[in-house]
């Protein structure tokens, strides 16, 4: 505490609490924190004496070093309440300005989620409560993000003049794990491999897997993903996977569409008529029903397929049950322990042609047909020239497509067990339904000698029907030279 007739020194520095400037006419208490980013001033007016004047306010200022910042409404608010008698508390008459610190180092992401989290809103009424997937995929080489250097924040001024250095920003402790590289000194971050970016436990990472460890449902929500998914439950109705790499399903899966470009296995598949399954490799599954199947590879299934709609450019193979119901086209053959059913339900098998060129030529026949009609009823001689030249290259168009030879071709079907009737089987150029039962082990390939097809003892599948009627063939040739000979 100062007595009324003590100077006041120009260095005097403040007590925390507040410094007691005692006059005859008043008590000032001046306080300042040890950070120097305010003045706070209280004022108690005494009974004799005169009231402070603003000189005097201005001197206590300057002489404790109040510089910078002074509120000049507040300042000159506290002198008309001093005039007035009135007793002021800790009104603040100047504040610096406090320093920004630098931002933390962070890593800038450049690719975005897969899919965002929806949540329903009052207007919405068409969400997909299914789509909830957050992770982000990238493929090789993309650009995941750079590093961002920690800034050095902003310094700020204390009421004093004083510069305040600002706390500079926190570098970011991260370690590169696995399939990202890191250039330009380490700031550019880039994939190198396709999956999801990972962050976790200070590693960032790209996963080439993605396990779900029980069912994929509302929690998991429908999957994208640029890599091998792995699900160790069930897929529930409505939860649609897209797995570039491969998918792998313990359990079962339910009303789904099912996407990879590599292999596909799961336990068993029931789509009732309103899913597809799209595999770039083998599809391997103990059961499959009611599912539109499009494979590059081998379908290989366990106990039974019944009902579908299947094209394969591989083979079609069920071990212990039957290929029953439905329609079936496989380059490289058909195998099952049954053909058909008990029950003679409709059941057709194409074997040993690509299904694309099955397609391009039923809509050939399909415009074949159209131009032949029309040619017919033109009563123009120059429209109805044109159009029998059209139907001349379409004609040559289906015979270059049924003449293509491919090793990959093999228009033969195995009945292990039995081959029921009402089986529709189409070998080559020919297209037959059966109307017997027939008891296996047997083989069907085409009759190339005498048309129709060959009912022969079954065979492994690796052989190729081609190989087996060339034997034919060369048999054939030589009973006729020998009956030439003896003609002779």
């Amino acid at each position: 505490m100062t007595d009324q007739n003590e100077p006041l020194s120009s260095t005097a520095e403040p007590v925390i609490g507040g410094t007691e400037i005692r006059k005859q006419g008043y008590s000032m208490y001046l306080r300042i924190p040890d950070d120097r980013l305010e003045c706070l001033c209280s004022y108690v007016p005494h009974e004799q004496g005169s009231m402070m004047t603003r000189d005097e306010l201005i001197d206590v200022l300057n002489q404790y070093n109040v510089l910078y910042g002074v509120d000049q409404q507040a300042f000159d608010d506290f002198l008309v309440r001093a005039a007035a008698g009135q007793q002021q508390v800790d009104v603040l008459l100047a504040s610096g300005t406090a320093p920004v610190a630098g931002a933390d180092e962070y890593i800038s992401i450049s690719v975005d989620s897969s899919s965002a989290v929806h949540r329903m809103e009052e207007d919405e009424t068409n969400v997909d409560m299914h789509i909830v997937q957050t992770f982000i995929n990238v493929s090789s080489g993309d650009e995941i993000g750079r590093i961002i250097p920690a800034g050095s924040g902003t310094p700020g001024q204390n009421i004093m003049g004083l510069p305040i250095p600002p706390q500079p920003g926190k570098p970011l402790h991260v370690k590169i794990g696995k399939n990202i590289r890191a250039e330009e000194g380490g700031a550019h971050l880039v994939a190198d491999a396709t999956g999801r970016f990972c962050q976790s436990a200070g590693e960032i990472s790209v996963e080439e897997e993605y396990v779900v460890k029980g069912d994929v449902n509302f929690k998991v929500g429908s999957i994208n993903f640029k890599g091998v998914v792995e699900v160790r439950g069930d897929v529930l109705d409505n939860f649609d996977i897209t797995a570039s790499k491969g998918l792998t399903v313990n359990g079962n899966i339910g009303v789904c569409n099912i996407v990879s470009d590599g292999d596909i296995t799961f336990c068993g598949m029931d789509g009732q008529d309103k899913c597809t399954v799209v595999c770039g490799g083998t599809l391997r599954a103990n059961f499959i029903h009611d599912v539109v199947v499009e494979c590059a590879g081998d379908v290989i299934v366990g106990v039974e397929i019944h009902n579908c709609t299947i094209r394969t450019l591989g083979k079609i193979v069920v071990d212990k049950g039957a290929v029953s119901g439905g329609s079936y086209i496989a380059r490289g053959g058909i195998e099952a322990n049954k053909l058909g059913s008990a029950s003679s339900q409709h059941t057709k098998l194409h074997a040993g042609v690509d299904y694309d060129d099955v397609e391009l030529l039923e809509k050939m026949f399909t415009s074949l047909t159209e131009t032949q009609d029309k040619a017919k009823q033109s009563q123009s001689l120059v429209e109805a020239s044109e159009l029998r030249k059209t139907a001349a290259a379409l004609t040559d168009g289906i015979m270059a497509i049924r003449s293509k030879v491919a090793d990959e071709n093999n228009a033969r079907i195995n009945a292990k067990a039995v081959l029921y009737e009402n089986v529709q089987l189409t070998l080559g150029s020919v297209t037959e339904t059966i109307n017997e039962q027939k008891d296996g082990p047997l083989t069907v390939i085409e009759n190339s000698i005498d048309g129709g097809f060959r009912f022969l003892s079954m065979t492994s599948l690796d052989v190729k029907a081609a190989d087996i009627e060339q034997a034919f063939i060369r048999e054939h040739k030589m009973v006729v030279k020998q009956g030439v000979k003896i003609e002779q």
